[in-house]
């Protein structure tokens, strides 16, 4: 009995995670929609300085947030736990940079929620797991009471504690995947019957050939210095920003300021770049070489922009959407090409070099037809290797 009873209040509490992460994104369209619907500029950039106003007033309230997913990590490796009683602060103040326009993604926040409840959710199942013999004794709804009271009633983890019996920890193996996978089904169940737009796009059919198999190390080099360009750029960025050492407000401030710039100039880069994929393949598809090439830039520099000035939040989407920026500028360049696989290379290279070769290679495959898919993997391997390489030669180079 005890065995079902944890069961089934996994399954439960994984139910709830999976929700709040849905309902989190819906909120997030509904009020990026609430502000950005009136077609009106003015009244759109009155709403930014108000939306800064309230990111100020958040931000001295709660001056560690929003957290990120590294962020999450580093605590529960520090602390072996997580303070998950913000989790609900860190997504409002995430819900309100990204509904003001910010050109940063929900995936950090979202994760970093998602690491913090799933510590909750473990937490609440050892309790029970724990104090099933004295909640067995207590009316059924004291019992209720205890187990979905959302801050009481946990157990953190302590090691001389923690069960040694091999069939347990067997179990535990098997159940917590399934309480993922059973989490990420809500998730996808709610998303899709509330017609949620979806971030995935297909960019269309490629017919590359073996023949042409020689470009990709000369497009490879072209994203390598590209990206190594971006982090140098970004590294004399954050050292002026740590040097001036601005006050909240200012920062807060200048962040608005571009915002509403780029609403003005080119308002298709606002928010993360998610739902704006279908632009390369739509509006986008006859613009000049010099048209992308400045747009991924721009792109990249408001994401930084944001970042370093407290309109923090994910980069991943952002930087996949500049990377098929600069993708689809050099397939303009070279028309005796195949126009996507140009464009899988140099994206995989450039994602590569500015997050991770992992991240690079499974994310650029969720938009290019199959086809691709080994050279994807060839590029994500490549970079791997290059980047292992020049790990070890800084640190030769640091202890020589």
């Amino acid at each position: 009995m005890k065995r079902v009873a944890l069961v089934g209040y996994g399954f439960l509490l994984s139910t709830i995670i999976g929700v709040i992460a849905a309902v989190f994104l819906i909120l997030e369209g509904f009020t990026s929609e609430l502000v950005w619907s009136s077609n009106n500029r003015l009244l759109e950039s009155v709403l930014v300085i108000i939306g800064s106003f309230i990111l100020y007033y958040l931000l001295k309230r709660w001056p560690d947030l929003p957290k990120t997913s590294q962020d999450s990590m580093r605590e529960l490796k520090l602390n072996k736990t997580i303070d998950y009683h913000d989790v609900f602060f860190n997504l409002l103040i995430t819900l309100v940079i990204l509904s003001f326009g910010a050109g940063v993604g929900p995936e950090a926040a979202l994760l970093s929620a998602i690491i913090s409840l799933s510590i909750w959710q473990a937490d609440k199942l050892r309790y029970l797991y724990f104090q099933y013999d004295e909640l067995k004794k207590l009316p059924l709804h004291e019992t209720l009471k205890r187990l979905f009271n959302p801050f009481k009633f946990q157990q953190k983890y302590v090691g001389a504690n923690a069960p040694k019996i091999p069939s347990v920890i067997k179990q535990k193996r098997i159940l917590y995947p399934v309480f993922i996978v059973n989490g990420i089904l809500a998730f996808g169940l709610l998303i899709r019957q509330t017609d949620q737009p979806s971030f995935i796009i297909k960019l269309g059919q490629s017919n590359w050939q073996l023949v042409d198999i020689w470009i990709l190390p000369v497009l490879m080099v072209v994203g390598i210095i590209f990206g190594e360009l971006c982090k140098l750029f970004y590294k004399v960025f954050h050292m002026w920003i740590r040097k001036n050492n601005l006050p909240l407000a200012l920062k807060v401030g200048l962040g608005a300021i571009v915002i509403i710039l780029i609403s003005y100039l080119a308002p298709d880069l606002l928010f993360s770049g998610q739902h704006s994929l279908n632009l390369l393949i739509s509006g986008w598809s006859h613009k000049s070489v010099g048209f992308l090439i400045s747009m991924g830039i721009i792109k990249l520099l408001f994401l930084d922009w944001c970042l370093n000035f407290n309109w923090r939040g994910g980069h991943i989407f952002p930087i996949t959407f500049a990377a098929m920026i600069e993708g689809f500028a050099m397939a303009q360049m070279l028309p005796n090409f195949d126009r996507l696989f140009v464009v899988a290379i140099i994206a995989t290279t450039i994602m590569s070099e500015l997050i991770s070769p992992v991240v690079a290679g499974i994310f650029i495959m969720l938009f290019f037809p199959l086809k691709l898919t080994p050279i994807i993997i060839l590029v994500a391997i490549l970079m791997y290797l290059k980047n292992k390489i020049g790990f070890k030669k800084k640190s030769v180079t640091k202890h020589g």
